[in-house]
């Protein structure tokens, strides 16, 4: 008996040297997500309740192994270099106190690793996705964003994926867009949490393109109102025609024309002379017929055209050189709007030109005598204009 009663006070005597672990409040709210800016996997959690909490403790794989440790009660957030966002991770974490007590471990949650499939010259972009587990309150849905250059700034939503799945996405590109950029999003029930994928980009890109393409010289003419343009281009690459741009002072770059090859010049008549600045690109598509090829950007600065005047000759003397040829000078001429006839006094029509660069030389046989014109033509300041009149024909 007496043997006993030692053996009991022993216990006794243990047990207040040893006091059973006091329960430590658990974190809630836990979620694993990827930094858009970083693209690393961060971890987040809202801090415990129990004011004695000095950290965090985060183990990951199955079976859950030491990961490291955050110290700090309202240090609620770990970035995890170690581990890449292509590949699917699983983390669980308990809060520790001063004395080692721990609370319970948090269920496993991980990221999303998103991935995406294409080829160089396909409209189409396939998409899947690993499933997001762990979601604290279950998971409503996913959330599917793109940014498609160049016509989005920032990500815009293209739909949502059930939880159910397949956990996959197609996305249909229109042949202007040169790159893309996707992403998923995973919402809690209630829409208070959202966990990220890995942002993938993808570029429609072919090493098939021109080596070369440039605007050689780009003249004006002051007489006929328009820029002439000279280029250089790869002949060997094959492409169904080059698309010319152009900016006016400075404003946003819009298509003049489509040239088919063989490039070698154009004439770019549709110009204003009140304009100042003229600024042109020459672009070729690549094989996919996207992302194109832009030559280096060639300007001309067009003079203030002149007040508009018109001199008529009132005699020409056949057959000699400086003065055997009507042709009216002409300032501040604009457009291709040029017509000149010359009648005789039959009234019969006896030259006619629209080329402001040609006038009248009479031949041989032409008789002395009274000719009347008849000029019709447009100014820089888009007016029209006719003018009548006679010329003297001296032989």
């Amino acid at each position: 008996m007496a043997f006993r009663a030692h053996i009991c006070m022993l216990l006794c005597l243990l047990s207040f040297a040893a006091p059973a672990q006091r329960p430590v409040a658990p974190c809630t709210d836990w979620l694993a997500t990827v930094d858009e800016a970083s693209q690393q996997i961060l971890l987040s959690w809202r801090p415990s309740a129990d004011t004695a909490a000095m950290g965090y403790h985060i183990c990951t794989g199955s079976p859950c192994l030491d990961f490291d440790t955050v110290f700090g009660r309202f240090d609620t957030t770990y970035t995890c270099l170690p581990h890449s966002s292509t590949e699917p991770h699983l983390y669980r974490l308990h809060v520790f106190d001063s004395a080692r007590n721990v609370s319970s471990l948090t269920p496993s949650f991980g990221n999303i690793v998103l991935q995406a499939e294409t080829s160089p010259c396909d409209s189409v972009v396939n998409i899947m996705w690993t499933p997001y587990q762990g979601m604290p309150g279950g998971l409503s849905g996913y959330r599917v964003l793109a940014k498609l250059e160049p016509f989005n700034a920032d990500f815009v939503a293209l739909g949502m994926v059930d939880t159910l799945g397949p956990l996959a996405y197609t996305v249909h590109l229109s042949s202007p867009v040169t790159r893309v950029w996707v992403k998923v999003q995973a919402f809690s029930a209630d829409r208070r949490l959202m966990s990220q994928s890995n942002v993938v980009e993808i570029e429609r890109l072919t090493s098939d393109t021109a080596d070369f393409v440039e605007i050689t010289s780009v003249e004006y003419d002051s007489i006929r109102i328009f820029n002439h343009l000279v280029f250089n281009t790869d002949t060997s690459y094959p492409t169904d025609h080059y698309t010319l741009l152009r900016s006016i002072d400075g404003s946003p770059w819009r298509e003049v024309a489509t040239l088919e090859p063989p490039v070698l010049e154009y004439i770019d008549r549709d110009i204003n002379p009140y304009d100042s600045l003229h600024c042109y690109l020459l672009a070729v598509n690549d094989a996919c017929g996207m992302n194109p090829k832009y030559s280096p950007v060639e300007c001309i600065v067009v003079p203030t055209p002149p007040e508009p005047s018109v001199y008529f000759p009132n005699a020409i003397l056949a057959g000699d050189p400086a003065n055997g040829t009507f042709l009216p000078v002409i300032r501040g001429l604009q457009g291709t709007l040029y017509e000149l006839h010359i009648y005789n006094r039959q009234g019969m029509l006896v030259y006619h030109t629209t080329d402001p660069t040609r006038g009248w030389t009479p031949p041989a046989d032409t008789p002395q005598g009274v000719y009347t014109y008849r000029l019709r033509c447009r100014f820089n300041t888009n007016f029209v204009k006719q003018y009548l009149g006679t010329v003297l024909l001296i032989k």
